[in-house]
C-alpha cells in the first residue's frame, strides 16, 4: 500500500467550504477566501522556488506548502462533490498534471481524459479508491484532496498515515465542517511540522494506528 495522505485546507472553525456549495459557487458563497492563499501562491508571479536565498518569506512558506501536494504523488482520491464543482473550472487545464484520479461516488459513469489525468469512478466506497489508486501510484503516494465527507470516512477506515492541514485565519461561521461534534473512534496524530505563510498555517501530523 502506498503512502496515503490527507491534503485539507479549512477555517479556523473547521469548516472546508462556506453554505450553498453549487456548480456555480464550487466554495459556497462568498467560500472563495478558503482557497485564496493556494491561489496567490500558484498565481503569485514571483521568483521560483529554486531561486531563493536563505529562509523562506512567507509566501514561499505557502507556495512550497502548495507544490508539495505533487511532489511525490502518484495518484489522487476525490469525493464525487468535489469533482462536480470542480470539472467545469477544471475544463482541459492540467490540474493534476496528469496523475489519475479515483472519484468516490454512488452514481455510476464511464472513466474518461481530460488535462492528461484519467477520471476512474469508484462506486466501492473510499477503501476501494484509495487501494486502486494506491495501485495506479505504485511506489509513490495517495493524496485525499477531499471534500470533507471523504476526508472523514478514509480517517474513520484509518486508511490515512499523514494529515496535512492548512489553516486559514477567517471563521465563516458555517458550511460544510471537517470535522464532525463526534465521531465513532478516536484518532491520536503527532505532530511533524508547522509552518507559518502569508496566508495560512501549514500543519502536519502523523496518524497512529489502533
Amino acid at each position: 500500500m502506498s503512502h496515503v495522505f490527507l491534503e485539507m485546507t479549512m477555517t479556523l472553525d473547521g469548516f472546508t467550504s462556506a453554505p450553498g456549495v453549487s456548480l456555480e459557487h464550487p466554495l459556497g458563497l462568498a467560500g472563495e477566501r478558503v482557497h485564496e492563499w493556494m491561489r496567490h501562491s500558484i498565481f503569485d508571479g514571483s521568483a521560483p522556488l529554486d531561486d531563493r536565498n536563505g529562509d523562506a518569506t512567507p509566501d514561499e512558506i505557502d507556495r512550497e506548502a502548495a507544490a508539495s501536494m505533487f511532489e511525490k504523488t502518484g495518484a489522487f482520491v476525490l469525493g464525487r462533490r468535489t469533482f462536480d464543482v470542480g470539472e467545469g473550472p477544471w475544463g482541459d487545464d492540467p490540474v493534476f498534471e496528469g496523475r489519475p484520479c479515483f472519484v468516490v461516488t454512488s452514481r455510476e459513469r464511464e472513466s474518461f481524459e481530460r488535462g492528461g489525468s484519467r477520471f476512474e469512478f469508484v462506486t466501492g466506497g473510499v477503501a476501494e479508491a484509495v487501494a486502486r489508486a494506491s495501485e495506479a501510484a505504485s511506489a509513490a503516494s495517495v493524496c485525499i484532496m477531499g471534500g470533507a465527507d471523504v476526508a472523514r470516512q478514509a480517517l474513520a477506515a484509518e486508511l490515512v498515515d499523514e494529515a496535512r492541514l492548512h489553516l486559514v485565519p477567517v471563521l465563516l461561521g458555517g458550511g460544510s465542517r471537517l470535522f464532525p461534534d463526534s465521531a465513532a473512534h478516536r484518532v491520536e496524530l503527532v505532530p511533524t511540522s508547522v509552518l507559518q505563510g502569508a496566508r495560512a498555517t501549514h500543519l502536519r501530523y502523523r496518524l497512529l494506528r489502533s
